[in-house]
Formats: C-alpha cells, structure tokens, sequence
C-alpha cells in the first residue's frame, strides 16, 4: 500500500470516528427507538373544568309583601349596584320597571317578578285597562341586535300576562333596543340600568 492509498484510509476512519462521536456523543440521535423505549412517559393531571355558571341565580325577593290585593303602583325600594347578576323589580306610582342581569332576557319567570306580575293580571282583567311593555337594553351589541333583544324582554312579560288571563288586545309591545337610555353606557351600573322592561298601565 503507498503512502496515498495509507493516508486516504487514515483519513475515512479519523472522519467515520468523528461523525460517530459528533452524532452519537454530541447529538445523541443514535439508536432512537431504544432510547425512546427507555424513556417513561409522564401524563400531566388535566385541571378540571370550571364548574359552569348557573344562568338562573337565585334572587332575593324585593318587596315580597306585595298581594293581590295590593295596588301594582305600591313604591318599592331602589336597585342597587351590588345585585347586578340579578333581576330587580322597582314599582314607582305610574309603572313597573323590571331591570336584567347581561344577556337575560327570560328572567320574568321568576318567583319574584311573577309576584308582581300576578297582581299586574288581576288589575287588569278586573279593570280592563290597557298595559304597555317596552323593551330596553344597553349600547353592547349591534342596533337592529339591541332591538331584538329589548323585544325578547317585552314579549317575554306579554306572554306571562296572557298565561294569567289578561287578553292579549290589552297589551302592547314595543322595543326602544338601545335609544332611550336612563343611565350612562359607561360603566357596568349604568348599563344594567339600561336593561330594563318598563311596564305602564293605562285604564
């Protein structure tokens, strides 16, 4: 063998050593399914679910002295900031005003404002006067959305009166969406404020 051929093999084995050494040693990318079959798997705990938020809170009752025989008109106490998630009920001396929590647009059918719904069917049908729903909602969301919505909330207390018996050509129904705010939209009171069904009653 000359010193060529020598040296060529020299250099094969010094470069086959190297790039063993830099794959295996270095990269550590030799035998992967052995090393794979050393490896233990650890499976993480998955963190539980939240728990899902009741969409019907219960309420404390505002002003559950409130009958039959009592006048729908009755003063009751003012909503307050605190009770946001909640459906409050204000009566002044010429109506009603139902006040929603974010996105409600069922919650009539609560004990608390069927009270006073139920004393508001008893007026009527011995009276037979006329009663106007509006539904109001505040400025999050789309306009033609927004009056959607405020309709939803005024049907919605139409439809509780007529199962009462009231007739439904005493009833009128209506929705100002997000036009006739009471409140500023600018802060999370003000906007619950803004949803509202007002109920007035004409004899």
């Amino acid at each position: 063998m000359n010193a060529k051929a020598l040296v060529f093999v020299v250099f094969a084995v010094w470069a086959a050593i190297c790039w063993r050494w830099y794959v295996c040693g270095l990269m550590d990318a030799c035998e992967p399914t052995a090393n794979l079959a050393n490896e233990q798997v650890i499976a993480l705990p998955e963190e539980p679910a939240p728990a899902p938020k009741d969409p019907t809170p219960e309420i404390q009752p505002v002003n559950t002295e409130t009958t039959s025989d009592q006048p729908i008109n009755k003063p009751s106490s003012p909503i307050t900031s605190d009770r946001m998630d909640e459906v409050q009920v204000v009566t002044t001396s010429n109506k009603v005003v139902i006040y929603y929590p974010y996105k409600s647009a069922k919650k009539e059918e609560n004990a608390t404002i069927d009270a006073y719904l139920e004393n508001l069917a008893t007026q009527l049908k011995s009276s037979g006067g006329k009663v106007s729903i509006t539904g109001h909602t505040d400025f999050v969301g789309e306009p033609d959305e927004n009056y959607r919505f405020g309709l939803l909330r005024a049907n919605g207390i139409r439809d509780v009166l007529i199962k009462k018996g009231v007739s439904p050509a005493q009833i009128k129904c209506k929705s100002s969406g997000d036009k006739k705010p009471v409140a500023t939209n600018d802060t999370p009171y003000g906007r619950y404020q803004n949803r509202r069904v007002e109920i007035l009653v004409s004899q």
